[in-house]
């Protein structure tokens, strides 16, 4: 049978990243994706499951000696193409070349204040600047930008929409700051309660961007079990009460996509948009 309700997934395929985010729910893991012969079978594998958005992300991707190779690979086989990055390492020089096969630009941004970026571990400073600059490359190059923000104890109550206007993004997901055991115990001091990122979220909904779409807000609750995630082994990756553990890809085979995933927090978290 088809799936016709989970159309995405989010491929780890580094853990290194050149960041230290004190938030950071991955902080703890480790590796990369070294099998690159398989990866067309595992693209072909999620095709035949229904997926049409890939979605390659870290760590840092651009740490990845191989990212090109299968960025290209998606474009080649149909796959709406994403990257997820802190954008630290892009420059007019590689997203010229990555506009050939890379339809969204995914930038991590949590305030429009570099210091509170820096305390965060987000860069040392110049985040948010580098990140002004890298987004209007972004729209020269063509690619669509979406911008991901999660909020902290550091950021719950700043009005982040006209930093965030000034952007220009198709897409803006803000996340609640998400606790996973093992991975940021040591960032207990920047959760939130649900009224902490309800006052983030009363204070920055009234955005609306230039393609007529307005924020997506996620709460840890809209997070845990709505996403389909590979990881950097290559395997399948499960969130289920704040805790990692994997399955192997090849189950995929003998599953449905909504076996994995909670088909209802997917489409209430818009998991499918108009990414064309």
């Amino acid at each position: 049978m088809m799936n016709t309700t989970i159309k995405s997934v989010n491929w780890h395929v580094t853990m290194n990243c050149n960041y230290k985010c004190r938030f950071c729910f991955y902080k703890n893991m480790s590796g990369e994706f070294k099998d690159i012969e398989k990866a067309r079978q595992k693209l072909e594998t999620l095709k035949e499951k229904g997926i049409e958005k890939i979605n390659f992300a870290g760590g840092e991707p651009l740490l990845y000696k191989n990212l090109d190779h299968l960025l290209k690979m998606a474009k080649d086989m149909g796959f709406i193409v994403s990257i997820v990055t802190n954008a630290a390492l892009l420059n007019e020089n590689n997203l010229g070349e990555m506009s050939e096969y890379v339809d969204w630009v995914g930038i991590s941004v949590d305030s429009a204040d570099g210091e509170i970026e820096k305390q965060l571990g987000r860069g040392n400073g110049n985040h948010v600047e580098h990140v002004r600059k890298v987004c209007k490359l972004v729209h020269k190059y063509g690619m669509k930008l979406k911008i991901n923000t999660t909020v902290t104890k550091m950021n719950y109550s700043e009005d982040m929409k006209p930093f965030i206007s000034s952007l220009s993004p198709e897409r803006w997901k803000v996340f609640q700051i998400l606790h996973m055991k093992g991975q940021n115990d040591d960032a207990l001091d920047l959760i939130l309660n649900q009224e902490e990122f309800g006052i983030f979220r009363k204070i920055n909904d009234g955005i609306v961007f230039k393609n007529g779409t307005s924020p997506v807000f996620e709460s840890v609750e809209d997070m845990l079990e709505s996403y389909f995630i590979i990881g950097p082994d290559g395997n399948i990756l499960l969130s289920k009460g704040n805790q990692r553990s994997t399955i192997p890809f090849e189950l995929l085979q003998h599953m449905e996509l909504t076996d994995l995933v909670d088909a209802d927090k997917y489409t209430g978290r818009r998991g499918v948009y108009d990414w064309n």
